[in-house]
């Protein structure tokens, strides 16, 4: 078989075609910022930088893809949410901005270009510019909906606001809110060159939520990004943390190409599930 460009081997990968080997795309973006002399909490306002250190270390270590992210709390930073500075990056304030779900109708949209959303756009275009015709650019829209509307309230009360169930209007407005912001930052990715926008939705994990809670609250948020993705031509990865068994039928039937998940899921049942969804097209695991 012929060697194929590390973009030509992750793209048969993710469309279920046989390449010259497996891709190796590892989430090292955060120690590569390290390694190479800096820090998240310098690159989230410099998205050049950013693209530089990523370039470098695909050339040291040939990977086949690239990741674009700082950190996982950049769009609710970008609405309002204090952040704070730990030794591994930042981390979103454990107090939200929405004292009740009432105020969910204060939040308003943005343009990310405003905000320092825009240095994960530009170090989108650049690793495009640069690579993007040999190496898979991977661009992180950050939060899934489930997860940005806990940070945006307070992921305690976020949780105890579900586990009530007695606002279930109220949360889903705030979670399609959070949908519709989720969606207009990863048109800018797309727009950027990204050949896939990927998202982590970490609460909505198996380990924190029922499989019945991620039905109701997060499943739909899943599916109907997928789906606006699909229609814009674009590839979506969805990143669930933690036991996943559960829920992984579903997560395959959101219309993502990709859903990534960790070794606390059963990798036969999620490989049976893929196999039972032509429309979810890969899925790729992170061991711990």
């Amino acid at each position: 078989m012929t060697t194929m460009t590390p973009l030509q081997r992750a793209l048969l990968a993710i469309d279920h075609l046989q390449p010259d080997r497996i891709p190796v795309i590892p989430q090292t973006h955060i120690w590569a910022s390290y390694n190479y002399g800096s820090s998240s909490d310098e690159l989230m306002y410099d998205g050049r930088r950013y693209a530089e250190i990523q370039i470098q270390a695909q050339r040291d270590f040939g990977w086949d893809g690239i990741f674009v992210a700082t950190d996982s709390c950049a769009l609710a930073h970008s609405l309002g949410l204090e952040v704070l500075a730990t030794d591994l990056g930042v981390a979103p304030s454990p107090e939200g901005i929405l004292k009740s779900l009432d105020d969910a109708d204060k939040l308003e949209l943005i343009d990310p270009r405003t905000t320092r959303l825009n240095e994960w756009i530009t170090a989108t275009r650049l690793l495009v510019e640069a690579l993007g015709d040999q190496v898979l650019i991977v661009a992180c829209a950050d939060q899934g909906a489930f997860s940005l509307a806990a940070q945006l309230r307070g992921m305690q009360d976020f949780l105890l606001d579900v586990g009530y169930g007695v606002h279930e209007a109220q949360i889903h407005q705030l979670l399609t809110f959070c949908n519709q912001y989720i969606l207009q930052f990863a048109e800018c990715l797309m727009a950027a060159g990204a050949h896939v926008v990927t998202i982590g939705d970490a609460l909505a994990s198996g380990s924190l939520i029922s499989p019945k809670t991620y039905a109701r609250y997060a499943f739909p948020y899943h599916q109907a990004l997928a789906a606006a993705i699909r229609e814009r031509g674009g590839r979506l990865s969805i990143h669930v943390c933690g036991k996943t068994t559960h829920v992984i039928e579903r997560l395959a039937n959101t219309g993502a190409h990709i859903v990534e998940f960790d070794s606390m899921t059963d990798f036969d049942v999620a490989l049976a599930a893929a196999a039972a969804r032509p429309v979810c097209s890969a899925m790729w695991m992170y061991p711990r």
